[in-house]
């Protein structure tokens, strides 16, 4: 594999796991914003942050396993997050 394979890969991986971060932030400030926030569900959005901030600094180190993973796992998540609702 070429460097610019690589490096678009990783680009990509990144901006992959950004997007899912920025839709867990969201998830958390309107669970969070509730007249009676589920405390469970906090927590457990807190913890999958935690992992995204894992996969992150996985990625960020160069982890070929993880970058694969996030491109097609997170990927096809986003994906289905963005895609037009079927009528």
């Amino acid at each position: 594999m070429d460097y610019f394979t690589k490096d678009a890969e990783t680009s990509s991986a990144r901006e992959i796991l950004f997007l899912c971060r920025g839709k867990l932030s969201a998830e958390i400030r309107k669970e969070a914003s509730r007249h009676q926030p589920d405390a469970q569900r906090l927590a457990d959005l807190e913890l999958v942050m935690s992992q995204l901030r894992d996969e992150i600094d996985a990625v960020m180190a160069g982890d070929r396993v993880v970058t694969t993973r996030v491109r097609l796992l997170y990927g096809m998540l986003i994906k289905a997050a963005y895609a037009p609702a079927s009528h």
